[in-house]
Formats: structure tokens, sequence, C-alpha cells
């Protein structure tokens, strides 16, 4: 279940500023991630370069994402000052779900504010883009980022091994996802498993009297056939691949599942 900010968060937070992103925001960006290369580096495909890299640079990556259909990037801000990058990445599987990504400018870090920062793009993608899920795929051992996950009411719904991003990456990722209220308290209603009612029909109530037909529950019952696990293609060693790098892909067809209700 989707945990809202407490009262505390939202005093604590309250000149904050939570919006999309824009091309002027630019030099905010490129300080920000430039100042966070080391901390990105760690889980994320996106410190590969070991020292500041130009604005030029960062702008592009900046105009590249902003003019993708694939992503969609807000940010937090205090006093113009861009604390930390939220990224919706739309996934394959289903329409009714987005995957999200962050990451926080260093000197955010360890300040509640990540937590802070996950409920408030949880919760504009259910009430503001109308998604019944969101997803988050964590790599194994990034303990501090599941434990905030938790926090905000992810549920662990399955690990496999995967090709993961960062210099600590361990080649297990962690699927987690966020259902909204009414798909939870649907299955409680109906003693289902939430993840089985994502796509189901009978999430809108002129269908709710599916949600009895055991044919229609077996098609959408998790995971769907459509579902594959890509396999990691083999890659040029000499060129870097340009490729979303906000995105934790899938590349394994062998799951460990460890749903947990």
């Amino acid at each position: 279940m989707f945990n809202f900010a407490t009262q505390f968060e939202v005093d604590d937070f309250k000149e904050f500023t939570f919006r999309r992103l824009t091309f002027l925001d630019a030099v905010e960006f490129s300080r920000a991630s430039n100042e966070s290369l080391e901390t990105k580096s760690a889980y994320l495909d996106l410190g590969y370069s070991p020292e500041p890299r130009p604005f030029i640079d960062n702008l592009q990556d900046l105009i590249d994402s902003l003019k993708s259909k694939e992503i969609d990037l807000f940010g937090i801000f205090n006093k113009g000052k861009l604390l930390g990058v939220g990224i919706y990445s739309f996934i394959t599987y289903s329409s009714n779900g987005c995957q999200i990504v962050i990451w926080m400018r260093k000197s955010a870090i360890g300040k509640n504010m990540g937590t802070y920062f996950l409920k408030r793009l949880t919760s504009h993608a259910f009430y503001k883009k109308e998604f019944r899920f969101v997803e988050l795929m964590i790599d194994e051992t990034n303990l501090a980022s599941r434990r905030m996950a938790e926090k905000v009411g992810y549920v662990h719904i399955e690990s496999f091994a995967a090709y993961t991003q960062g210099e600590k990456a361990s080649g297990v990722l962690c699927r987690y996802i966020c259902f909204i209220g009414e798909i939870v308290a649907l299955a409680e209603l109906y003693e289902k498993r939430a993840i089985d009612l994502i796509d189901h029909p009978a999430y809108e109530i002129q269908f709710r009297y599916l949600i009895n037909n055991e044919n229609v529950n077996e098609a959408f019952k998790w995971p769907y056939p459509i579902i594959e696990h890509k396999k990691k293609a083999e890659e040029p060693k000499k060129k870097r691949p340009r490729r979303n790098p906000y995105r934790q892909e899938v590349m394994s067809n062998s799951p460990i599942p460890r749903y947990k209700d």
C-alpha cells in the first residue's frame, strides 16, 4: 500500500518545488550531475565519466531526454537548486504502469529527501498520470534504495539474474512494485493478489463481475506470457552504444520469483 508523505515531511519540505524539468534547467542539471558522478556511478550507468563533463555534453543529454518519448523527467528544487532527478520510464509489458529511476545530488543524500521525493513521484504517477502501479528495478546489493522503496510502500515481487549497471552491480535485479489503493482494496475484497490485477478488466466497475471468471483471471495472472526477459546482447568493445541511460533493462531469461503479498 502506498504511504503518503507524513505531516512531518510536508512541513519539513514545504519550501521545496516538485516539477517537470525544462531546457531552462540545463545549468542546474549540469551542476547537479557533475557533483554526483561518484554516487551515480555506484548503481546507475550515468557516471561512466570519472571527470566532470563539459556543460555542452550535459546539455545534450538533457535535450535528448526531454525530447524522448520513452521517458519523462522531474526534479525537486530548493530555492532554485536542483537536488534530485526522477525519471518516469514507460515499460513495455503494460500501459497501466511505469518505471521510476531516481538519482539525488550528492549534497542531498542522507537527509530523508530521497524518500520524500519518491513519494512525490509515485503520487504524481498515480493521480496525475493515472497509472495503476509503479515499478522500481533495484540492484540486490543496493540496500539503501531497497529500504527506501519499502518505506514508501513498494513490494518486492521478484529477484532475477540480469545485466546490472554501475560499479557495484551484483548481476541480480530486484523488482519492486507499488500499487494504487484501488487495486489493493480490490485484491483484499476478492482475495486475489494485487499483482494479478494490474491489467485486469475488473479494475473498471462495469467489468467487476469478471473477477469471478477463472478463465479471465488466468489470462491476466502474473507473469503474463508477453513478459520476456531479454538476453544480453553482445556489445562492441570499442564503441559505446547509445541507449536510454535511465532505464533499468531486464536482460535475463532466468527469473527467481520471490513474490510477497
